[in-house]
């Protein structure tokens, strides 16, 4: 009996396990691998799928070329500006160099955290003169952006600024991925973020929303809609002293007064009749496969979808689209080192190998995103235009998509892909305004079997993108001069700092506003469920051992028996 009792309660104990399984794998948010084997090491820790990890190999190669050493990187990931906080601060993770946003590094800095990289840059040039010749290609106006906000940061008492601790790696804005077929061009200009709450009541997309399971970017949402929609609350922020509606898009997203923190729990709360849920990975596929019409993106992953989606040739748009509201966030990702590593030049050197064209381009192509790298830089750069061409972001000119012209001695490409609205190119997709057609002088140019126009001669020994064909002036401007990809920074581009002592408030308000009606969140419901199927699992159990060690009636002498 014991013997069978043992093995009932370890089958019990196995279904409980697999039950669990789910939630604990869900804990477990990292991810790595070694290259090398080496004296030295680099512990990098980024986010999950944000990095083409041929880079990781090559980089132990460059830096043995450099130093004369050998390097074994370990390379982790993590799935949130938090989980990455708690593990770093807490000295649960010992890492050199990290990849979190903007207003993570800021905490991180404000902690003592951070090396200044400035610093270490001046210390290894002397030995390494040539090692860190890339830091200078990262775009200008980015590093301009972060000055703003965080290039005079208060510090016990004294002053820093976030550029000497950072190098920015990619960058994007917050905007709706939509449905091109579900929602017009005429509702995302007329509802902005309104459409989050289905303001145009469309009945297609009652119950079709996805929203960021992430404080920072619904929190960035709901104050821009209460914004557009006057919902801004009464009064004066006690933070900036002025009302709330004279607030810029900086000091919107970054307001923690309690007055506007009520008003977005009402209005989060409120929302949850017309959204599907909150997601932070797969609202991209959701999206494609239509099953729902409308998600809260990052720039990078609405990017992804869309070249992913149903392209229409005869309107020549995709099945789904970007759209960012007038007032918005920019938001920045970039490497920093930790002051307590022992391999700082090994991270100052991972940074700047980052920073190359060919590194950048391969990071867009792999992830997405849009790489810090100035896209001038790479716009004119051979490995970077050949990643590109691998990837099918960048492809070879045709006979059958343009023709080619001599205008005023320069090359210029001619492409109609809807009828009647043609438009000329140069040799790198900046447009030609041609004011005298009769100029043109039609060209034809040598192709190969398949059509794609081979280099003329006289652009052998000067055309930087190929050695052997003209690259598709068409691809490098769709790639180049996206606006989706590249938008042009504005003030209506919000950047999000470090809520300090406020981020606990934000938080529970976030918890709250999600959960609706006070209930917890999704992760209580599963371990519910777990307790539930535990407890009634034991009580089935104990239920039958009771009933099996219960006296029983025998027919033999009306006695009993046990």
């Amino acid at each position: 009996m014991k013997k069978r009792r043992t093995l009932a309660l370890l089958a019990l104990a196995a279904v409980c396990v697999c039950a669990l399984t789910p939630l604990l794998a869900a804990c477990d948010n990292s991810g790595g691998g070694l290259t090398g084997g080496g004296a030295d090491t680099l512990v990098i820790y980024n986010w999950e799928d944000y990095i083409d990890t041929g880079l990781l190999d090559e980089f132990a190669d460059y830096y043995r070329e450099v130093t004369g050493k050998r390097l074994d990187i370990t390379y982790s990931t993590f799935d949130t500006n938090e989980t990455m906080l708690t593990q770093v601060m807490r000295g649960e993770t010992a890492v050199d160099l990290v990849c979190p946003s903007e207003y993570a590094i800021e905490r991180l800095m404000r902690a003592g955290q951070l090396a200044n990289q400035s610093e270490l840059v001046a210390q290894y040039s002397a030995e390494y003169p040539d090692a860190f010749s890339n830091l200078g290609n990262v775009n200008q106006t980015v590093l301009e952006k972060i000055g703003e906000t965080f290039g005079e940061m208060e510090i016990n008492g004294e002053t820093y600024d976030m550029r000497d601790y950072m190098v920015p790696y990619m960058w994007g804005t917050l905007g709706l991925l939509y449905n091109t077929r579900i929602i017009s061009e005429e509702e995302l200009e007329g509802y902005g973020w309104g459409l989050l709450w289905n303001e145009s009541g469309n009945p297609e997309l009652e119950d079709m929303i996805l929203m960021k399971d992430s404080v920072r970017d619904s929190y960035a949402a709901v104050v821009f809609y209460m914004e557009e929609y006057g919902l801004l609350p009464d009064g004066v922020s006690e933070t900036y002293g002025k009302p709330f509606t004279e607030l810029t898009v900086n000091e919107l997203i970054n307001c923690t007064d309690s007055a506007i923190l009520q008003r977005a729990e009402e209005l989060l709360t409120a929302q949850r009749d017309h959204i599907s849920g909150y997601e932070v990975d797969f609202g991209k596929d959701d999206m494609i496969n239509e099953i729902v019409y409308l998600d809260l993106a990052w720039s990078g992953d609405a990017l992804w979808a869309i070249e992913e989606s149903e392209y229409y040739e005869d309107t020549d748009t995709y099945q789904l689209g970007y759209y960012v509201p007038e007032k918005s966030n920019i938001w920045y990702d970039g490497w920093a080192v930790l002051e307590s590593s022992d391999s700082k030049l090994a991270a100052m050197m991972f940074i700047d190998y980052m920073c190359r064209p060919d590194a950048g381009a391969r990071n867009i192509g792999y992830i997405g995103y849009t790489s810090a790298v100035d896209q001038e830089i790479m716009k004119y750069d051979y490995d970077a235009a050949q990643a590109l061409l691998d990837v099918e972001y960048l492809w070879y000119a045709s006979s059958e998509e343009c023709s080619v012209y001599d205008y005023d001695g320069e090359l210029v490409f001619y492409y109609e892909w809807v009828e009647g609205e043609g438009y000329y190119l140069d040799l790198y997709g900046e447009e030609v305004e041609v004011e005298d057609e009769s100029a043109l002088i039609p060209l034809d140019l040598e192709t190969d079997d398949e059509g794609y126009y081979l280099l003329p001669d006289g652009l052998k020994d000067s055309y930087p993108l190929d050695e052997e064909y003209i690259v598709c002036p068409d691809s490098i401007s769709l790639f180049y001069y996206d606006e989706g990809r590249y938008p042009e920074i504005t003030d209506n581009l919000g950047v999000m700092q470090d809520y300090g002592a406020a981020n606990e408030d934000v938080v529970n308000m976030w918890q709250r506003a999600k959960a609706g009606d006070g209930v917890p969140s999704e992760l209580w419901w599963c371990l519910l469920a777990v307790v539930l199927v535990v407890g009634v699992a034991l009580g089935a159990y104990f239920l039958k051992e009771a009933l099996k060690s219960k006296p029983r009636k025998t027919d033999k002498g009306g006695g009993q028996e046990s």
